[in-house]
This record gives structure tokens, C-alpha cells and sequence, in this order.
């Protein structure tokens, strides 16, 4: 391995490079890195607002929440312990493009992701230059896996396949296939033959083999049975009730009282109140309310039920602070 890349892949961008062909590189994560690390202690340094530690960006030289903005400028030392061995963990599409700007000095490097194409027009001016072979090798988000037709393109390299299969949601497998199918068919799209390299720590996972031999219809035909084994759409309908406030015993109990009338109201199992992924965004902690629907109960009932619930929730002087929202099929 050379930093985060497989000999395998590097040959491969070398021998592209060499026949003056271009390569896509496919990262589902932007910034330098996930985060910096205290070598000592091992702490984070977290978003002040948000449940989420700051991605480091190199070019702009600050920690940055993607959620709410806030940023701060990279610490001498750790807040907590006083050391100054202070690491990057994870790698982003900036870290990529750092990397392969040592490894190959000679070839000509663009990155597409958020941070890149903020400005008016620099999409369509990325995409431009690299149509006219202006860019040899384009890192990039989900901005590069569709869309794209390039008769030049010899080598798709995939960095980190299993950052999107261990993401915590039932859909996670069928949304990895379609992720990497897609960035996998910006290859070879002319006379050129085309390689698609895939890194995993986890080569034998089954999703692999379906993007190798383009097994869409068994893919789909798995992911169904699953899907129908343990009552996941589109087998059930569900609605997501989130319900948030600023003062995190509040949403604890707001949840729970309503969770439960809704359950006497609709008759249906509730899941949860759970914290989300990310349980606090912006100042406001957040929990969600999971109601899964059979198919052969009216919707239209069901909305009217919960909506009155709602309604007789929000009269609670307690509650009055707490913020309901609500969305059907949230997946």
C-alpha cells in the first residue's frame, strides 16, 4: 500500500497516464480528513453545536462542521491535554488529491465535490477541462459516479468501498451497488477497455460479486427477501416523526409522552424515541419516531390519527418549546 492505495491501483493510474488516457477516483467523502486526533489522549475536537467532530480542510487550513458551518482554525496543541501530536484520522477527496499530486507531479489533477463547485459555473468548467483533456486524473463525491461520458476514460478507481456499506440504514447495501455500478460505467464508454478497481478491507462481501458480473435482477431479488423478512419498505409504508428542542431532558421526555399516544391513538407499534445518527444538530437534539404501516392500513386514516395526536401533543404547556416534524417514506 502507498497511503489509502492498493499496487494494484496505482499500476493502473500509471499505465493510464503513460498511454495519455484519464482516470475518475471515487471517494463518497470530501475534506483532508474525518478528523484530527490527539496522539496522547486521543481526543476529538467536536463541533460546539452539532454531535459531530470537525473535518480538517488543508487548502483552507480550519476544522469544519458539514452540518451547520461552524469552523475554527486548527488548534497548536490539544485542548484537553496540552500534547501537540496532533493527527489526521480518515481521508477525504482533498487528502487524495494531496497524495496523488507526490505520487504523480506530472499529471494534471482536479477535484470535484461541494467545496470545488460552489462557485457559479466551476461544475461545468471542471467537466470542460476534462472533456478537452485539460485534467488527467478527477477525484471526486457522488458528483462523478453519473452523468458523465468520456471517451477517454480508462481507469475508475473506487478508495473506500466500505465507508458506504457499514453506513447504518437499510439501504445501505442497494444504495453501495448503485453507487459503484454507476461510477464503474464512466469507464470504457468508447473503444478504450476499462478497469474498475475496488478497495475493501471486506473483498468477499457479496455486493462485490454483483457489480463484477452485473447481477442487478439477483441483487434485487436478495435485498427483496430481505426486505420482506423483516418488514422494510416496499412491503410496509412508514412515517418519521422527529420531534426536537434545545434542552435535551425535554426531548426525552416530549418523545416518550408522545410516542406513546400515538401508539394508543393508531393502534400500530411504535419504534423508538432513538436518537438519529447524528442526535444534535444545530443547538437542537433531535429523536425520531418510527411508525411502520402494513399495506392494508389506510393512510389517509392513519395521517388523519396522528396528525389529532399531534395536535393534543403541541396543548401540553410542557412541550410547547418542542418542535414536531413529519415525513412519510422517509427512505
Amino acid at each position: 500500500m502507498k497511503s489509502h492505495y492498493s499496487s494494484v491501483l496505482m499500476n493502473h493510474i500509471e499505465l493510464a497516464l503513460e498511454h495519455k488516457e484519464q482516470i475518475i477516483l471515487f471517494q463518497n467523502r470530501r475534506g483532508f480528513s474525518s478528523r484530527i486526533e490527539c496522539e496522547d489522549c486521543h481526543y476529538t475536537i467536536p463541533c460546539k453545536s452539532c454531535d459531530v467532530t470537525l473535518t480538517y480542510h488543508k487548502k483552507a487550513n480550519i476544522l469544519k462542521c458539514h452540518y451547520c458551518g461552524y469552523s475554527i482554525e486548527i488548534p497548536k496543541q490539544c485542548p484537553v491535554c496540552g500534547s501537540i501530536k496532533l493527527n489526521t484520522k480518515g481521508f477525504g477527496t482533498e487528502k487524495i488529491e494531496s497524495d496523488l499530486e507526490i505520487y504523480f507531479p506530472d499529471a494534471r489533477i482536479a477535484r470535484m465535490d461541494y467545496d470545488t463547485t460552489r462557485s457559479k459555473n466551476s461544475y461545468q468548467q471542471i467537466i470542460t477541462e476534462f472533456e478537452n483533456h485539460e485534467i488527467d486524473i478527477l477525484i471526486g463525491t457522488q458528483m462523478v459516479t453519473k452523468g458523465l461520458d468520456f471517451d477517454s476514460v480508462s481507469v475508475v478507481g473506487i478508495i473506500n468501498a466500505d465507508n458506504m456499506l457499514s453506513f447504518p440504514d437499510f439501504r445501505a447495501f442497494e444504495r453501495s451497488y448503485q453507487l459503484m455500478a454507476q461510477v464503474s460505467g464512466r469507464a470504457g464508454r468508447k473503444d478504450i477497455l476499462g478497469k474498475v478497481i475496488i478497495q475493501s478491507y471486506n473483498p468477499n462481501h457479496p455486493v462485490f460479486d454483483f457489480i463484477k458480473h452485473n447481477q442487478y435482477q439477483k441483487m434485487y431479488e436478495i435485498q427483496l427477501d430481505e426486505r420482506k423478512k423483516f418488514s422494510y419498505p416496499p412491503f410496509i409504508r412508514m412515517i418519521k416523526i422527529s420531534v426536537k428542542d434545545v434542552d435535551f431532558q425535554k426531548v426525552n421526555k416530549a418523545s416518550d409522552v408522545l410516542a406513546k399516544m400515538i401508539e394508543k391513538s393508531t393502534h400500530l407499534k411504535v419504534i423508538g424515541p432513538e436518537f438519529p445518527l447524528i442526535g444534535r444538530i444545530n443547538n437542537w437534539y433531535l429523536k425520531d419516531i418510527i411508525i411502520k404501516i402494513p399495506k392494508n392500513y389506510s393512510l389517509s386514516l392513519l395521517k388523519s390519527a396522528i396528525n389529532s395526536t399531534i395536535e393534543q401533543f403541541e396543548t401540553i404547556l410542557d412541550y410547547k418549546s418542542c418542535r414536531i416534524s413529519k415525513d412519510v417514506d422517509p427512505y
